[in-house]
């Protein structure tokens, strides 16, 4: 079963495909040491295998970007006619102390908006773990709220909070050593992402 139908259909018929990321400095690559160590670089070149028609990521990502900010930059996102959008939010809004109901409010009438004008398969990527955001008290409401509202929406979600968790586990490494600031990945954190995020495109897609 593909969860991504019309990338599915396309890559079968022999397509190139066009992928855009629509974020904040997680999709703009912030903590990179260079444009092409961030997280749409990587993703590219791991799909590029399992797409050799071709695929192009559009890299809609600014950092300090909330749900209000992401509105604002929607057309932009319809306009660029991509044949999946993913969406990854959820970490500005607790800086900027906006509530959860206004977050998911105004994210959910964004998606409707992305899949009733554009046609587009959707994916969503929720927010990261790391320290800054476990020490604000609100966080916990966002980082829930987002998976919920995948579920309420079905669209698929990259579980990017558990994910992180496991490369430390497995890498036996600490979360600083993925985000050294205590927000931004560096390199090694984006390899892991890109890779993943890649391959949950794949397995979506059922190829």
């Amino acid at each position: 079963m593909s969860h991504f139908p019309r990338l599915t259909r396309l890559l079968q018929a022999g397509s190139s495909v066009k992928i855009c990321l629509f974020g904040s400095s997680t999709v703009e690559g912030v903590g990179a040491s260079a444009p092409e160590n961030g997280l749409c670089p990587v993703a590219e070149r791991t799909l590029q295998p399992y797409m050799p028609n071709g695929v192009t990521i559009i890299n809609r990502g600014i950092g300090g970007d909330g749900a209000e900010e992401m509105h604002a930059r929607l057309q932009q996102v319809i306009d660029d006619r991509a044949d999946l959008v993913i969406w990854q939010g959820g970490t500005n809004d607790v800086w900027k102390e906006k509530t959860v109901a206004s977050f998911i409010d105004q994210t959910r009438d964004d998606l409707e908006r992305l899949r009733r004008e554009d046609g587009c398969d959707l994916g969503m990527i929720g927010p990261q773990w790391c320290k800054m955001l476990e020490e604000l008290p609100g966080f916990p409401a966002f980082r829930d709220a987002v998976p919920a509202l995948a579920i309420e929406m079905n669209i698929p979600f990259f579980n990017r909070y558990a994910l992180m968790k496991s490369w430390c586990a497995e890498h036996h490494i600490t979360r600083e050593q993925l985000s050294p600031d205590g927000l931004h990945l560096n390199d090694f954190g984006y390899k892991l992402l890109g890779e993943a995020v890649a391959r949950w495109i794949v397995e979506m897609t059922g190829i």
